[in-house]
């Protein structure tokens, strides 16, 4: 029996990346990776103590050993037990590397546990915890970033607030479209001290081409609180005049003809 991880097809969200940088914004330093995202979704009343127990030791001895993954992170979410969802993110370097990882993974299982019936009695357990129903996603980095410094990651202990905000972009011929996404960056999102991380992920392979991915990572619930406050101000001291603003959104919001968000933490120990 297999994992229900290792045999869906690897996928995202986010996020995060090896290289060591400071807390700016550096755009001319990044490099597009590839960001796979699996959502899954928990069986109701499962135990969120008994899933983490489970789940840390399949991080210990087989994830946090594949060097291809260079990140991983493990979402649920924020109200509730957290199983109700669940996002499984992992960045690679290349495509080639999302192919390969599955032969890394089954050959470390094996090697974990050599006993069949061992082997088997572990992702029984593990497939427990989880619904059949999932939804697999790929999507790349883009060089808009704001990232947070590695020694800062590494020292975590408390989970952090995710806010992802997948957006579906229109079909409006607007050229302005960066232009004004980019702008608006600049003056507002790396400017503000509260958003600790910034990830704009855009669609590579899945369900809607149109997807574009927006996440968000703050402290805690009280400062995406503050965060979004501190975006109006200082959107305001960029731009004092209100019927520029106004005229500034409007055009912004002819990007999207849509969009859904969530209200994510991620959890500490099986991060990596």
């Amino acid at each position: 029996m297999k994992s229900k991880l290792s045999s869906i097809i690897s996928v995202i969200i986010l996020f995060l990346f090896s290289s060591i940088m400071n807390a700016q914004h550096q755009k001319e330093d990044l490099e597009s990776k590839y960001v796979t995202v699996i959502t899954l979704h928990g069986v109701e009343g499962a135990d969120f103590d008994e899933w983490l127990k489970v789940e840390k030791e399949y991080f210990d001895k087989v994830t946090s050993k594949i060097e291809i993954i260079v990140n991983h992170d493990v979402l649920v979410r924020y109200f509730g037990n957290g199983l109700t969802e669940i996002k499984v993110i992992n960045v690679f370097e290349s495509w080639n590397d999302i192919e390969y990882v599955n032969n890394i993974r089954e050959s470390l299982i094996k090697q974990v546990w050599p006993d069949e019936g061992e082997r088997a009695a572990f992702f029984e357990k593990q497939n427990s915890f989880y619904t059949n129903y999932h939804s697999d996603e790929i999507y790349v980095t883009t060089n808009l970033s704001k990232l947070m410094p590695v020694s800062e990651k590494a020292s975590l202990k408390n989970p952090m607030v995710y806010y992802i905000d997948t957006n579906i972009l229109s079909d409006n011929d607007n050229g302005n479209a960066y232009k004004i996404y980019e702008e608006y960056l600049n003056a507002v999102v790396y400017k503000n001290s509260y958003i600790k991380a910034y990830y704009p992920l855009r669609h590579h392979w899945g369900a809607d081409s149109r997807e574009f991915l927006e996440i968000y990572v703050v402290n805690s619930l009280t400062n995406l609180e503050k965060a979004f406050e501190m975006d109006k101000q200082l959107f305001q001291t960029y731009m004092p005049d209100k019927v520029k603003r106004k005229e500034f959104l409007k055009t912004y919001s002819k990007t999207v003809s849509g969009h859904k968000d969530g209200l994510y933490r991620n959890v500490p120990v099986l991060t990596k």
